[in-house]
């Protein structure tokens, strides 16, 4: 597998993943109804017209094709926004080596700590980002799409500790 930096080539590729990968991890937490049309649109959309700067670090692991991605937006502390992996290759380490690479680079550029919201029903999202070290500090609500999910806000105080943690179960990445 390889892991590397994402090009405005890999965008579409990028949407396409992200999209699978939300049909298939949120299909007990969104409508239906939105997860079909409404999501492919809305994310072929943000992907077509993404304002990734120089500050931001969006990867993408490849293994026969595009497999997983990170994105993380440093605008100015470091929001994990997206962390996917194809459906058929979850469990399968794909989602650790893209968090770890991801803060390898943060730490690279000078950044401390990171923080991500994910949906308190995403139990397997939840449990992957505290084995990696991340702390839960808040319950709240957000606004997805017009949709109001319960989320829990995840966050690392120290990037370092990614990078020397080990998780004994197996990767169960979201």
């Amino acid at each position: 597998m390889k892991i590397r930096s994402a090009t405005k080539k890999d965008f579409p590729g990028i949407a396409a993943l992200h999209i699978r990968s939300w049909q298939n991890a949120y299909a007990e937490i969104l409508p239906d109804a939105f997860l079909n049309d409404p999501l492919e649109k809305e994310f072929t959309r943000y992907w077509r017209h993404v304002d990734m700067r120089t500050e931001d670090v969006v990867l993408v692991a490849e293994k026969d094709g595009l497999c997983g991605f990170i994105a993380v937006w440093c605008r100015p502390k470091p929001y994990i926004d997206n962390l996917h992996v194809k459906p058929s290759l979850r469990s399968k380490s794909i989602g650790t080596a893209l968090f770890k690479s991801a803060a390898q680079e943060l730490l690279i550029r000078g950044h401390k700590t990171a923080y991500l919201w994910v949906f308190e029903r995403n139990r397997k999202a939840a449990r992957f980002y505290k084995r990696m070290g991340g702390v839960i500090t808040e319950k709240a609500p957000q606004s997805i799409f017009k949709y109001s999910i319960p989320s829990l806000k995840i966050e690392w105080s120290d990037l370092s500790a990614i990078l020397n943690h080990s998780i004994q179960a197996q990767d169960r990445t979201p």
